[in-house]
């Protein structure tokens, strides 16, 4: 049973990471934002 509750501990955590990651694309100055920072470290 401990095996069953782990997998769908990470199966959530993952789908959760790719719903942050996706509402992130739909914010388009927060990606321009994030990629700016990212270019001034160069």
């Amino acid at each position: 049973m401990r095996g069953k509750g782990l997998r769908f501990l990470v199966w959530s955590l993952c789908l959760l990471a790719l719903a942050l990651v996706f509402t992130a694309y739909l914010q388009p100055g927060l990606m321009v934002q994030l990629s700016e920072q990212i270019w001034a470290c160069f």
